[in-house]
């Protein structure tokens, strides 16, 4: 059997899609001359440029056209191209959702194989740092959108989890070489979409370096999104470590003016801490321990304890049991199941398989990042699964945020303007005349 090498039929299709793009190019170019002169605007030459897009990389020339002190080239704006840029837009934003997706390297090589353009790392760093420009731009918009009336959604329940992400990141300023990104999750339940397959209905993901500014972020969505009522219950879930204790939820819920929370203290989390701590000593002790769990019984779970203090002979020993001890009753009310509250379990406890996305990225095989690329790129991953990535690039968000920027200078202008003016006024007012014995000051009348 012969085979059929795709690559030479690939390569006159590529050959035909240029003699397109150069004709298309051209056509246009030749189509805006009477309207630019139309406009007052005078030709003053034509100029070559190299641009790599996602359809091949092409050099071609173009008239630039002039009037006054305003320069117009009309196909860059066309093809949407900014001033002294060698990748188009749609470009980078494919080149930074694949950085999601593989390590840097990686990209250089599935661009090469799928776009025959041959980029370095540093095109990849480029695209994950315009994605961190448009993130401040994106977080600066957000106080602008505070006027705007939105739609809020009725939600009879709203579930909030959070954990944190550890990862290695390198710092000039501090030793410490692991850090903690903050994640929270919130949803409105889950709903079965195939036989064994469930889906959290309205999710939204809030990750960041600094807890504090995440939870920030977290009230401020639910508060312009959610309907708040008397009767809507919020539940949430965590492992209670730092910055995720019960109180942190308690504070969100008071804030939000919630009644009616009931929070958990995560289960695998309970399971995992009952595991570590007991393993070492009888596995009837474990499986009385979960019973107490399940049957939410605290004077089982005291019994417990007192029979697994009996076993202990040294000091160290016993002071890793008070720790244990104090955590497993100080939260014990929090590891009441959800069926015993009046509700299901189905939509609690789902941290740890949102974590993978993040970590399958961004953990193990040596990854070092930088603080900024780090929370960049835990953001950009977040953006990627919910298939909003696109909207940070291309929303009509940018271009509601230039105009608000821009009137923002105007005003200033005009305020520098107008206090100059006004300075100017009152030094006229005030004339200086030498005198043989003093300077003598008049009022202008």
């Amino acid at each position: 059997m012969a085979f059929f090498d795709e690559r030479e039929l690939k390569n006159q299709l590529l050959f035909q899609n240029a003699k397109e793009f150069y004709n298309f190019v051209s056509r246009y170019d030749e189509e805006m001359i009477p309207v630019m002169k139309a406009k007052g605007y005078t030709c003053i030459h034509s100029m070559e440029r190299t641009v790599a897009f996602t359809f091949g990389e092409f050099t071609f020339r173009r008239r630039r056209w002039k009037k006054g002190d305003h320069w117009v080239i009309p196909v860059d704006e066309k093809l949407g191209l900014q001033k002294n840029v060698r990748f188009s837009w749609e470009f980078m934003y494919q080149v930074a959702k694949l950085s999601t997706l593989m390590p840097y390297d990686k990209v250089t090589q599935v661009i090469q194989l799928t776009y025959h353009i041959s980029i370095t790392k540093p095109i990849v760093v480029k695209a994950v740092k315009i994605c961190e420009k448009l993130l401040e731009e994106r977080e600066g918009y957000r106080y602008y959108e505070e006027n705007k009336e939105v739609s809020k959604r009725k939600a009879q329940v709203i579930y909030i989890e959070g954990d944190g992400v550890m990862v290695k990141a390198r710092d000039i300023q501090k030793d410490n070489k692991h850090y903690d990104l903050s994640h929270f999750v919130v949803h409105t339940g889950s709903q079965k979409v195939g036989s064994n397959r469930f889906e959290l209905q309205d999710k939204k993901e809030f990750i960041g370096l600094d807890n504090r500014l995440v939870r920030e972020q977290v009230i401020d969505y639910l508060f312009n999104n959610y309907e708040i009522t008397n009767q809507t219950l919020l539940i949430t879930n965590s492992d209670g470590g730092h910055g995720y204790t019960p109180y942190v939820f308690k504070e969100i819920a008071k804030v939000l003016r919630i009644k009616r929370h009931e929070h958990f203290w995560d289960e695998y989390h309970v399971n995992k801490e009952l595991k570590n701590y007991l393993k070492f000593y009888s596995e009837d002790l474990l499986e009385r321990a979960f019973q107490a769990i399940k049957q939410h019984d605290k004077q089982l779970m005291r019994t417990v304890l007192d029979t697994t203090e009996s076993y202990i002979d040294t000091e160290e020993e016993q002071e890793l049991f008070e720790k244990f001890k104090s955590k497993i009753l100080r939260n014990f009310q929090y590891t009441k199941p959800a069926e015993q509250r009046g509700f299901s379990h189905a939509g609690i406890g789902i941290m740890e398989s949102q974590h993978r996305k993040v970590t399958y990225r961004m953990k193990k095989r040596g990854m070092y990042w930088t603080l900024a690329g780090a929370e960049t790129m835990s953001r950009i991953i977040v953006l990627n699964y919910e298939e909003s990535l696109r909207e940070l690039f291309f929303g009509t968000w940018r271009e509601d945020y230039e105009k608000f920027i821009s009137l923002e200078e105007v005003s200033a202008y005009t305020i520098k303007k107008r206090m100059s003016k006004t300075d100017k006024e009152n030094t006229s007012r005030y004339q200086c005349y030498p005198d043989s014995k003093r300077l003598s000051y008049f009022r202008k009348q």
